[in-house]
């Protein structure tokens, strides 16, 4: 199997907006997530509005990736590790539930039948 091989997940704009990691519960208590997720919020509020203005009047769909919207650096995001795999934060705690197996990106792409099947954040992107 080649090094190079596509990740079950990209890491683009639609993904970024479906993703719950920044309500997970094993983040919660992090003081490392934290800037993470105020940025990732603050990203994703900057990609609705680009998204609204940019889309015409009645259309739903977001584009990958809008070119207003810088997409920030993997370890700079409180997820989705199913795509970017472990977190580079040290102080999640493992004790608390997961909830991938809720999010919209677990189901749009299968990845109850992957490798991890949960707490990506611990155990490494889905593939």
């Amino acid at each position: 199997m080649s090094i190079f091989r596509r990740r079950k997940v990209p890491l683009n704009a639609d993904v970024l907006m479906k993703c719950q990691c920044a309500e997970c519960p094993v983040q919660a208590e992090s003081a490392c997530t934290r800037p993470k997720i105020q940025k990732a919020m603050d990203m994703m509020n900057k990609m609705s509005s680009s998204s609204r203005s940019s889309m015409p009047a009645g259309s739903m769909s977001m584009q990958a990736n809008p070119p207003e919207v810088e997409m920030p650096k993997p370890e700079e995001l409180p997820g989705p590790y199913c795509s970017i795999g472990v977190a580079p934060c040290k102080d999640l705690d493992a004790n608390k539930p997961c909830i991938c197996t809720t999010c919209e990106v677990y189901k749009e792409y299968n990845l109850a039948s992957c490798k991890p099947v949960e707490h990506f954040c611990f155990n490494g992107r889905a593939e």
